[in-house]
């Protein structure tokens, strides 16, 4: 007993000074010590430089040096079982891979995840990526931000992330080293209801958001503190679609600014099967066009538009990748910058021959990426619960699926990949779970993923812009 009381000890002693590594040495001075208490001898005066090396002993050490005193007082036979103990710490040392001692440690360092929630909840959770980007650890506390926090947009220079709620949006402070959130100033209304998405212009001056129940987008000023000002223009959409059970009236999923110019705003309209393109003066925040300007992409009847990508700026033509919802297919547009025309260049399936849709005309795709090497594409499938992987041409853009990867839970409604591309992230809405994944930058295709459980329903995942950079603690 006495042998596990200072194993224990010793162990927390080692933690406390930075790592097991620090018993190497022990066993020598313990034994030593051990020897030394069998057969006594008049201690020798200590030296000058004794004395010195006394008093340098560094402070963090003295439990340890306490601890092997102890230790050296017990008879032999209890100190040979102490240094068996010992030398075992030091194997399991030698043997623990770099995520197990990250997760010891408390995931202190690594990429921050913020996941929004929905059925209800009104809660952002932070979450650590591990070293090995094939998991992630719940860490900090979850902030009430406001109901169903739908989407999470992040500020331009870091630290401030834009959360889209029920009916406004919310400036949120991220403390990535603690971690810690806070709400900064106060929400805004976003001129609707069921606000579904928000996203910044190019300059990081305005948040654009998109009311999914409202029919309406809007533009809000960023203050200088990184707080939301309220809002300083809007656009209403009227009419109705085809499937009136989902497009019974306007229905703008998400709004983004293009990455080229920053003169253009998408607004991907899932009831009105249109991709309105509206000028964008991002110094005044305005928007400007009609809903029956011809430079709108006016998608095939019941395709519902949701979401959209861009390609890399790298590539000479400019396009724009809008998927589907119901329809469960990807559209290639090109876009003018002259005039904000779309001109589509093909349409491909996400989804297998063999998957029949819930109800007619519904598949229920939901996100698009782009990968960061503009290799690849991918976008999730809430009907099969799975990632469609598909590669980019290098000459034309076009899309070629290469295959529909289960996504670790049900119904995959968001996904972001990492800066660097080396991950991807999957908040499954009806499971409760996020999958993490790792990918192939050289096939695109995904590992098999590492599942994390989650106290409420996942609807956005957003990894932070410095994620691969090394956190300072």
């Amino acid at each position: 007993p006495r042998g596990q009381m200072f194993r224990s000890r010793l162990a927390r002693a080692l933690s406390t000074t930075g790592g097991l590594a620090l018993g190497l040495g022990f066993s020598a001075l313990v034994v030593s010590e051990a020897q030394a208490q069998a057969k006594p001898k008049p201690p020798p005066p200590p030296t000058p430089s004794e004395e010195v090396a006394a008093v340098a002993i560094p402070e963090p050490l003295a439990d340890a040096e306490a601890i092997v005193a102890e230790i050296a007082s017990e008879p032999l036979t209890v100190v040979e079982a102490i240094m068996a103990e010992i030398a075992s710490l030091r194997v399991l040392a030698s043997s623990t891979d770099a995520g197990t001692r990250w997760r010891t440690n408390g995931c202190r360092t690594g990429p921050l995840v913020l996941v929004g929630t929905g059925g209800g909840s009104d809660s952002v959770y932070a979450y650590r990526v591990a070293p090995d980007h094939a998991s992630i650890m719940p860490v900090g506390i979850a902030l009430k931000v406001g109901t169903n926090p739908s989407f999470i947009a992040q500020a331009k220079s870091g630290g401030v992330v834009y959360v889209a709620s029920e009916g406004c949006v919310t400036a949120v402070a991220v403390e990535p080293h603690e971690p810690a959130l806070r709400l900064l100033g106060d929400a805004q209304a976003s001129e609707g209801a069921g606000t579904s998405h928000c996203s910044l212009d190019a300059g990081g001056l305005h948040v654009l958001a998109a009311n999914y129940i409202g029919g309406s987008v809007c533009v809000l000023p960023i203050e200088e503190d990184g707080s939301v000002g309220a809002a300083i223009d809007s656009k209403h959409h009227a009419g109705a679609g085809t499937f009136l059970d989902r497009q019974e009236a306007a229905h703008p999923h998400s709004i983004r600014v293009d990455p080229w110019g920053g003169t253009w705003a998408f607004v991907p309209d899932l009831g009105l099967d249109t991709l309105f393109v509206y000028a964008y003066n991002s110094i005044q925040g305005v928007l400007a066009g009609t809903n029956s300007d011809t430079r709108h992409w006016r998608a095939p009847k019941g395709a519902g538009p949701r979401h959209i990508a861009f390609s890399p700026l790298s590539r000479p033509e400019h396009l724009v990748y809008a998927l589907n919802e119901m329809h469960g297919t990807v559209s290639v547009l090109s876009h003018n910058d002259s005039s904000g025309a779309l001109t589509e260049k093909q349409t491909v399936s996400l989804l297998p021959p063999d998957v029949n849709t819930t109800r007619q005309g519904h598949t229920g795709s939901a996100e698009i990426a782009m990968h960061p090497s503009g290799k690849f594409v991918y976008a999730s499938n809430r009907q099969n619960h799975s990632i469609s992987v598909m590669s980019v041409s290098e000459s034309t853009g076009l899309l070629t699926l290469h295959a529909n990867v289960p996504s670790g839970g049900k119904t995959p409604r968001h996904f972001q990949i990492s800066p660097a591309g080396d991950y991807l992230i999957v908040g499954n809405q009806s499971s409760n779970n996020i999958a993490t994944f790792t990918i192939d930058k050289n096939s695109g295709l995904l590992s098999e993923p590492t599942i994390t459980a989650m106290p409420q329903s996942p609807r956005c995942i957003c990894i932070l812009d410095d994620a691969d950079a090394p956190l300072k603690l």
